[in-house]
């Protein structure tokens, strides 16, 4: 099964020249410059679009261009738009979004790929009263085209819809796609809800986070439910030593806090300093870290713990390959795209498994 976030919007209280900047900064690397359309919608005098039809709402018709605090811009990006982001794009965004601005999320779709049930199964569940729901029992539509060719070239399709589309959630169950999906549509104050409690952890704890939301608004007394829960209550939990974890958290550590102030330290007095630095610190640890470094003594004639430890046990995104090799994301799809790195491709997203790019890493030690 595979989570993705299908639909984003949010409303930030800023002017357009605010937006048109933060536009630059976060996505124009991904979906190109932004262009003026000529005409407004929705209640907006300006539109903007880039590629995949993301789009930017600017200059509110009924605020006046004088009042700062009223101005406000819209940014909406539909399922394609959402699924050519790096996921922890979304993170970082939402991040900054809540550090320094004045925003409000209107619209939040939670997908999740291959669910082991069918919209016949939800039909079913709905006739053997078998849901918890606050939808209400009218909004149940379950529809069948029988003729209607999919996208993985079968013919007939079916959907399972719950909830007023007018209402706060919606739920769709439907195989259009191939794998069957599972979809929370989140409009206004819920959709706002659920964004800051999901996005702003790390992408691989985005369906764990989502799920409780997910069942506060259906539970099914079925096994299939429960499996869906069950799976995903551990999809993306790997067993890890503790010391591991630890040298983990004390890597991610250095990396986001001191590498920085470390380069300025070397440029400005020389590498001799660093190692001054290491050694002082050699000297003044203490005993907390005698357990990481007594295991690490037997780990590789005791160098550091291996890399192939270090690495997750799923497949990783492009944006992680980055991360873990140091270097930019594009630099990572190239490695990706010409083969250097070997991929798995799942529909039109590719995949790194940890053994190949600890292959990658090995080969490419220099002598």
């Amino acid at each position: 099964m595979e989570f993705k976030i299908h639909w984003f919007a949010v409303t930030i209280w800023n002017t357009p020249e605010y937006a048109l900047k933060l536009w630059e900064v976060w996505f124009e690397e991904y979906l190109g410059k932004m262009k003026n359309q000529g005409y407004g919608a929705r209640l907006y005098k300006t539109i903007y679009k880039a590629l995949l039809e993301a789009k930017i709402y600017c200059s509110p018709k009924h605020i006046s261009p004088e009042d700062e605090n009223g101005q406000h811009f819209h940014i909406e990006f539909p399922g394609t738009v959402c699924e050519s982001l790096p996921p922890k794009l979304f993170q970082e965004f939402m991040i900054v979004l809540g550090l320094h601005d004045r925003f409000q999320v209107t619209r939040l779709d939670l997908t999740w790929d291959g669910v082991p049930f069918t919209p016949e199964d939800m039909s079913k569940a709905d006739q053997a009263d078998l849901f918890r729901t606050y939808a209400r029992r009218n909004t149940y539509r379950y529809e069948i085209s029988r003729h209607e060719i999919r996208e993985d070239g079968q013919v007939g399709h079916s959907i399972f819809r719950m909830g007023s589309r007018k209402s706060t959630r919606h739920l769709r169950v439907y195989d259009f796609h191939g794998p069957v999906r599972l979809e929370l549509e989140c409009r206004f104050k819920r959709a706002d809800l659920i964004a800051r409690d999901v996005l702003i952890e790390q992408p691989d704890d985005w369906s764990d986070k989502a799920i409780p939301h997910l069942r506060d608004f259906l539970d099914i007394d079925a096994d299939y439910w429960k499996e869906f829960i069950k799976k995903h209550a551990r999809a993306n939990l790997t067993i890890v030593d503790a010391r591991t974890k630890e040298i983990s958290r004390i890597a991610n550590w250095m990396m986001k806090q001191v590498s920085p102030s470390l380069s300025v330290f070397a440029d400005v007095f020389g590498d001799g300093a660093v190692q001054a630095i290491v050694k002082n610190g050699r000297q003044n640890r203490g005993s907390r870290f005698n357990s990481i470094l007594d295991h690490s003594a037997k780990v590789e004639g005791g160098k550091m713990l291996n890399r192939q430890a270090m690495l997750p046990e799923r497949l990783l995104t492009a944006s992680e390959v980055a991360k873990l090799l140091n270097v930019s994301q594009s630099f990572a799809y190239k490695l990706m795209s010409n083969g250097s790195i070997p991929t798995v491709k799942i529909f039109r997203s590719r995949r790194v498994r940890p053994e190949d790019l600890h292959q990658f890493i090995d080969q490419n030690i220099s002598k």
